[in-house]
């Protein structure tokens, strides 16, 4: 059963806080792994997205043209998402493994 994990963030304020949330989620005991990452309206949070995992299969990048919130980012990455279950991570939150 493959697991989607949605990230969303709106600023590159907050990328740090993100990138080890993401960490995270890749350092899980479960393999079945994928990683949605939502750019709520920045573009250049998107950016860094691709340039930071684009070459990972397990990495799916979703971007709002605007900023909508986060329901709607969450909602928008939950559409993105291929697995059977998605769960959320806030970008300021770790994962346990």
């Amino acid at each position: 059963m493959r697991v989607s994990v949605v990230l969303c963030t709106h600023t590159l304020d907050r990328y740090d806080d993100l990138l080890e949330a993401a960490e995270s989620v890749h350092a899980q005991t479960y393999d079945d792994v994928e990683l949605v990452l939502v750019s709520d309206g920045d573009p250049a949070v998107a950016e860094r997205y691709r340039e930071d995992f684009g070459d990972d299969e397990d990495v799916v990048v979703a971007e709002l043209t605007r900023n909508c919130g986060l329901l709607r980012a969450r909602n928008e990455g939950a559409k993105a998402a291929s697995g059977d279950v998605v769960a959320f991570v806030d970008d300021d939150a770790v994962a346990d493994p």
